[in-house]
């Protein structure tokens, strides 16, 4: 996931925040530290960070005016949808093996953890 991060210049700490505002209204900050559990005081860098690319937008809140929200912007759904389609493909290593060797990788991944439920 950090490659793929990477290949957007993006932190994984920042991919986790877009990914929190990915299905959601505008949230406070407080909200978005709890999501990612960590301290505002690294929201607000993280934040700022993704605001002056453009991938996020900050505003007031609709109850207080004290209180900041962040919400994705249409930039930042774009780069979310590339970045999901560069988490599913799978690595080149895999890419380069042929089916015979896949299979033999699959029947090994089962065997060592079994198989998926769900």
């Amino acid at each position: 996931m950090s490659a793929v991060a990477a290949k957007f210049d993006l932190t994984l700490p920042q991919v986790n925040l877009l990914r929190v505002l990915e299905f959601g209204p505008s949230r406070n900050m407080g909200s978005v530290a709890e999501a990612l559990a960590c301290d505002a005081s690294n929201v607000t860098g993280i934040v700022d960070r993704l605001e002056r690319r453009g991938l996020i937008a900050r505003a007031t809140g609709a109850e207080d005016r004290r209180v900041r929200t962040i919400s994705l912007t249409a930039r930042g759904r774009k780069v979310l949808v590339k970045l999901a389609a560069g988490f599913l493909a799978p690595p080149a290593e895999l890419r380069g093996l042929s089916l015979v060797d896949l299979k033999k990788l699959h029947a090994l991944i089962v065997r060592a953890f079994g198989r998926r439920r769900g």
